[in-house]
């Protein structure tokens, strides 16, 4: 039976994935746990397919996960969630970035009671101004949004306990938010020092334009982890505030402006202002019904991970 499955989303990595999956190879050796190794090469046209094939042929660990095209590596670790059978998952970046030596390091600290250890890379090996930077603001974001002091949620190299995986849902560019929604779930979360080396090989898929995506993900990831939980509560609060104001402005509406000088808007503009603040309060409250119907649902379900479409999907054991 597997119980360590190491994760590793490529794309377009060819010169470096071949030397990561030798040294992934050689830790684990040391390591005394089954242990599979599973790359998941999220659509790659540069010739990593033939790289991986090559190892596979001589690697009783590897497999392979081939997605049909890029989807981007969080469906690629939602693809390589689904197929790992282990029953602690390390996760790293294909780059050769992050160091397998580190891997002993996090399933101890992960056998001292954490269900998710996450890596930090505080001599992180990147530039300063695309990356480190944004990546500072970022994070302290992300440790107010969920609660959870982590100096680098950004960091691929983490360890988690299958059992809390399962039970987190991703997609958009959401896994670098597992740890805050692994928590949300009763996970708990420590974080451990990485070491961290500079890309030699291939060219980052990460820069400045995709900012835009981290705010409106940092937008959801605050409304999963603040709100889901009791989502009538804080709708029915932002419902009753407007139904306060719609009396106010229905009350404006009969009060005679006309002596302060003012332009004599009540006769149309405060009942339309009050109809509409009416309005709305119902379709907040509305709203929040039907997110506690939705989280009910989700519940009953298992909470499991999203399924990939299946026809993006296939698996080489």
């Amino acid at each position: 039976m597997v119980s360590l499955s190491v994760i590793i989303p490529v794309y377009n990595e060819r010169d470096a994935i071949g030397e990561l999956l030798d040294r992934v190879e050689d830790v684990l050796d040391g390591v005394d746990l089954e242990s599979e190794i599973l790359v998941v090469d999220d659509g790659s046209q540069d010739g990593t397919q033939a790289v991986l094939e090559e190892h596979r042929s001589r690697s009783a660990r590897l497999r392979l996960v081939l997605m049909k095209r890029n989807f981007g590596q969080t469906s690629a670790m939602v693809a390589g969630f689904h197929a790992a059978r282990g029953e602690v998952f390390i996760t790293m970046d294909g780059d050769g970035q992050n160091d397998p030596t580190d891997i002993p390091a996090l399933l101890d600290t992960l056998d001292k009671g954490y269900d998710v250890v996450s890596g930090w890379r505080r001599d992180r090996a990147d530039t300063l101004v695309t990356r480190k930077l944004p990546s500072a603001a970022a994070n302290r974001l992300l440790s107010g949004i969920t609660g959870i002091p982590l100096h680098d949620f950004g960091c691929t190299l983490k360890a988690y306990r299958a059992s809390f995986i399962h039970r987190v849902r991703l997609y958009s560019d959401m896994h670098r938010f597992i740890p805050g929604l692994a928590a949300a779930v009763g996970a708990r979360v420590v974080e451990q020092v990485v070491k961290h080396h500079p890309r030699v090989h291939g060219v980052s898929k990460y820069g400045l334009g995709r900012t835009y995506k981290l705010v409106t993900d940092l937008i959801v990831l605050r409304v999963l982890v603040r709100f889901s939980g009791q989502p009538l509560h804080y709708f029915g609060i932002l419902s009753i505030g407007t139904f306060l104001l719609s009396i106010m402005l229905f009350f404006l509406a009969f009060v005679d402006t006309t002596d302060v000088r003012l332009v004599n808007y009540s006769t149309v503009v405060m009942p339309a202002l009050a109809v509409l603040g009416f309005c709305l309060s119902i379709s907040l409250l509305m709203m929040g019904l039907l997110c506690e119907l939705a989280r009910k649902t989700a519940t009953e379900e298992g909470g499991e991970l999203a399924p990939l479409p299946m026809s993006s999907i296939e698996e080489d054991a």
